[in-house]
């Protein structure tokens, strides 16, 4: 089972370090991400009481998901970052309920960290 692991946690740790890409309004996979994102920046901004610019949430979120993204990709820090990742979605997927924000993006990504804790660990 190591192997797709690997597979699916450099795929995965890929994919957050891409979804960078629209938190720095980089219209990346399309535009209608960045558009996304944008929005999601404002509602981080919000969230942080006005302490962060929606430009600044923006890079606070790229930067996370870029850290995150290489942790996934070197096996030891794998489990502790997915954990880690795990937290904070869950935390932003409650927050996203009560705000009525959309939660299919909550869902994904909170089902890509479960599949890839859950073939680590087998």
């Amino acid at each position: 089972m190591q192997p797709y692991s690997d597979i699916t946690s450099v795929a995965f740790g890929v994919l957050c370090i891409a979804s960078a890409l629209p938190f720095v309004g980089v219209p990346f996979p399309s535009r209608a991400w960045s558009t996304y994102y944008a929005d999601k920046n404002r509602w981080m901004s919000q969230l942080s009481g006005g302490r962060l610019t929606p430009k600044q949430a923006g890079y606070a979120g790229a930067s996370l998901r870029v850290a995150v993204g290489s942790c996934c990709i070197y096996q030891p820090t794998r489990v502790a970052a997915l954990l880690v990742n795990g937290a904070v979605v869950v935390r932003g997927t409650m927050v996203a309920y009560r705000d009525k924000r959309p939660m299919r993006p909550q869902w994904t990504m909170l089902s890509a960290i479960g599949l890839c804790l859950l073939l680590e660990k087998l």
